[in-house]
């Protein structure tokens, strides 16, 4: 059975806010918990004076509850108990199943526009191939949505305040009632906000938020992999309604150098080689990440065979780098020359049996 507010506060049903303002006050004096310490019946009827003051203050609250004789109350029997078998939901015109199933599992609560997070933004750069393995900064002008500085994101004119919504009284939902199935929706003058906006805005047309175009250094960590992603936060449109504003994400994409390749946090570069240095050794200049470098090649040194220069690598963190790696790729002499081919023959002479003997058996 609905309990009855105004025998609760004691009040009539013609009652004025003052009058029920005054009942309150002298019940929740009388039955307060702080003053009936231990009571469960003082604190039992302490909750029944504040749930009928918080209906009856209430001017929406009160026009629902005088009409259907509570307020946000369901239940999942229809009229007289008999379950929806026969019913004709055609009654609830724009009263949508999903307006419906959130007001039964929301427990009635008004849903008003609340505060939204701003959404996040993308930015794409190409960067060479050195700057992702030393780290770089790089500076981008991106255009984004930042909270308007003639209403502070308000959305209207100073001096021209909201009002309250008439159609559903400032709760930004409407109720509807057949038999004992009561439904609500959002209102569809508000669009549940529960108020009326004021005058628009000049800047912003009433949105809160204008498109300004930024600049902004972006710090590029070493060792940033081609199709990386970094995140700037607080860097992309401002929120609605004074909400936090989303975040900037940089794609990241990496030129292919023309002689460096990566392979984790280690660099490659292939060399090549005369065959007498491979065959004789030397010490041959190749440039890396810090400039040209020294590296000595053993005697009898094979095409393929890789030298290491470590720590001249990709750079990580901790200020640890990874290794460079250099492959030997050998040179075969010209052999139009009459010299060289005399010089290579006479040459054979001292190489021994074949390098393939016994080797395919």
């Amino acid at each position: 059975m609905a309990k009855d507010y105004y025998d609760i506060l004691g009040v009539s049903r013609d009652a004025t806010q003052e009058d029920i303002k005054k009942a309150y006050r002298k019940l929740a004096r009388k039955y307060h918990p702080d003053l009936n310490p231990g009571d469960k019946e003082a604190e039992e009827k302490f909750k029944e004076i504040q749930e009928a003051y918080e209906v009856l203050s209430d001017k929406a609250k009160r026009e629902q509850y005088d009409k259907f004789g509570s307020v946000g109350e369901f239940t999942s029997q229809g009229p007289a108990g008999g379950g929806f078998e026969g019913f004709d939901f055609s009654d609830f015109g724009n009263f949508s199943f999903g307006d419906i199933f959130s007001e039964i599992f929301s427990g009635g609560r008004t849903r008003r526009e609340e505060a939204q997070r701003g959404e996040d933004l993308t930015y794409s750069i190409t960067i060479p191939f050195e700057d992702a393995a030393k780290g770089t900064v790089v500076t981008i002008r991106i255009k984004r949505m930042e909270r308007c500085p003639r209403c502070n994101g308000k959305g209207y004119e100073a001096g021209s305040k909201p009002t309250v919504c008439p159609n559903c009284g400032g709760t930004g939902r409407i109720y509807l009632q057949r038999g004992y199935l009561k439904f609500s929706s959002v209102c569809p003058v508000c669009h549940g906000t529960g108020y009326l906006p004021g005058k628009s805005c000049k800047q912003c047309g009433g949105e809160g938020r204008i498109k300004i175009e930024d600049t902004i250094k972006v710090r590029i960590p070493p060792g940033v992999r081609n199709g990386g992603r970094l995140r700037i936060g607080g860097k992309g449109n401002v929120g609605i309604k004074g909400g936090p504003p989303g975040d900037l994400y940089i794609m990241i994409s990496v030129l292919p150098h023309p002689y460096f390749r990566r392979e984790g946090d280690d660099v490659y570069i292939t060399v090549p080689v005369k065959y007498s240095e491979a065959a004789l050794g030397a010490t041959i200049e190749v440039p890396t990440l810090d400039g040209k470098a020294k590296v000595k090649i053993p005697p009898g040194t094979n095409s393929g065979k890789k030298l290491r220069l470590r720590g001249k690598g990709i750079f990580k963190s901790g200020g640890r780098r990874g290794n460079m790696y250099v492959e030997i790729k050998i040179v075969p002499p010209d052999v139009r020359d009459i010299k060289v081919r005399e010089l290579l023959r006479e040459l054979s002479k001292y190489e021994g049996g074949s390098p393939r003997d016994g080797l395919f058996k």
